[in-house]
């Protein structure tokens, strides 16, 4: 009764402990602590181009937020095409500037406390970003007149110091002169109890090429059929090791045509299969 006791102490500090430091846990805690802290943090990811009524592509991102800016990044990357842009005489990556601000800011200043799932939806015409906000006015926020407020300051100043964000109102500036390179128009950003962010798109920027819907900036090397979504890639990642039971992360991320980092970031995800031994003479184990 005293052991239970004890346990049942240290186990309530340990939840009030992680109560209170919230913001370290939403950075860089592992998913289950995170959903015991917060279990309505989640961001959805959609492409919806070709099916209007559900959705080309879908990744449930529901861990911390490094690994989730890096995941919304690449989900970007995979369904936008990389325009060639001008700025002056210098060619930019309009696209991945664009990303990287409308996702930091949707990572770093929503309201965390709230039920509301916050959402990247891209479409043949806009990119739509809507997250929980603690909002600080009513309608379209001007650029001009425009005053920035911290939301999360703690999780803003990681985001800074790890290169993820800038300072303190940069990203609309920002948001607003590679919006205008990459789609000939400006952002909207609609402040209220949940914010929103719609970057216009150009036809062009969501087009795909080749048979299989292969975007224009992947290599022609990668295979027409790869796995859409995170589900899919998983039972591509098992199929592989069925076939060999020695495959190297970077001859399955070739295959899948995704990043090696998102290989080892969905590995994480499959309980059933493990790597055992080191280096080359190891193997994968898959307990089915």
């Amino acid at each position: 009764m005293k052991e239970t006791s004890i346990s049942q102490i240290i186990l309530n500090l340990f939840i009030s402990y992680m109560h209170e430091n919230k913001e370290a846990i939403l950075l860089f805690g592992k998913d289950n602590s995170i959903m015991s802290v917060l279990p309505q943090h989640k961001t959805d990811a959609i492409f919806r181009v070709e099916n209007k009524d559900r959705y080309d592509d879908r990744d449930v991102v529901i861990t911390n937020l490094i690994d989730s800016y890096d995941r919304l990044i690449e989900f970007g990357q995979k369904h936008l095409n990389d325009l060639f842009v001008l700025d002056g005489i210098v060619n930019v990556n309009a696209r991945d500037r664009i990303l990287r601000e409308i996702v930091s800011n949707t990572l770093a200043h929503r309201d965390y406390s709230s039920g509301y799932p916050a959402k990247m939806i891209i479409d043949d015409e806009k990119i739509t970003v809507e997250n929980s906000n603690l909002a600080h006015g009513i309608g379209a926020l001007d650029l001009q007149k425009f005053e920035p407020f911290p939301k999360n300051p703690a999780i803003s100043k990681v985001f800074r110091e790890i290169g993820l964000a800038d300072e303190l109102g940069s990203g609309m500036r920002n948001t607003y002169k590679y919006t205008q390179l990459y789609s000939g128009q400006n952002p909207l950003f609609e402040e209220g109890d949940i914010f929103r962010t719609i970057i216009p798109l150009k036809k062009i920027a969501t087009q795909k090429v080749g048979g299989g819907n292969v975007p224009h900036d992947v290599p022609h090397s990668v295979p027409h059929d790869v796995p859409q979504g995170r589900d899919e890639l998983i039972e591509f990642i098992k199929a592989q090791v069925r076939l060999n039971n020695k495959i190297t992360r970077q001859a399955i991320a070739e295959g899948a045509g995704v990043s090696v980092k998102t290989i080892q970031r969905t590995l994480k995800e499959i309980d059933n299969l493990k790597y055992v031994g080191s280096g080359n003479s190891g193997h994968w184990e898959l307990n089915e």
